[in-house]
């Protein structure tokens, strides 16, 4: 139920962030700019940047938690093993997304890039403007 429950608020957030314009992803690696090789090259290196900014964030999170005043250590553990729990569940939903979804969805044409990446570049940067949200 919790999982269903995660799943729905991640498609809420991620239909309301797709009215954005541009993309993360767009706006790292605009196709319009540069040719096939160079867009390969640059959403696999954006993409490799958005994971380490997602697990920095989370780690800064993980960190705010710790620095809790008042809060039991037991309810700190407690809290921060949901946030991570939370985090797997949501790479599983992004990587479905992205892996299985999002190439039938914008289709695999070499002047547009590997949709794949884009997406993970996409979600992450969503994600991590999340988490630094709830946890500045």
């Amino acid at each position: 139920m919790r999982l269903v429950a995660i799943l729905i608020v991640c498609l809420i957030f991620t239909v309301a962030a797709r009215a954005e314009d541009p993309k993360p992803s767009l706006a790292a690696c605009d196709p319009e700019r540069i040719g096939a090789k160079e867009l390969a090259d640059c959403l696999r290196t954006a993409s490799d940047k958005s994971e380490r900014d997602l697990a920095a964030a989370l780690d800064l999170a993980l960190k705010s938690i710790d620095a809790k005043p008042k809060m039991l250590s037991s309810q700190k553990g407690r809290w921060k093993r949901f946030l991570n729990d939370s985090e797997a569940q949501w790479t599983s939903y992004r990587d479905s997304e992205c892996q299985d979804l999002a190439p039938f969805e914008t289709g695999m044409a070499a002047k547009g890039g590997d949709p794949r990446l884009a997406c993970i570049i996409d979600e992450n940067s969503r994600r991590t403007a999340d988490l630094k949200a709830r946890y500045p």
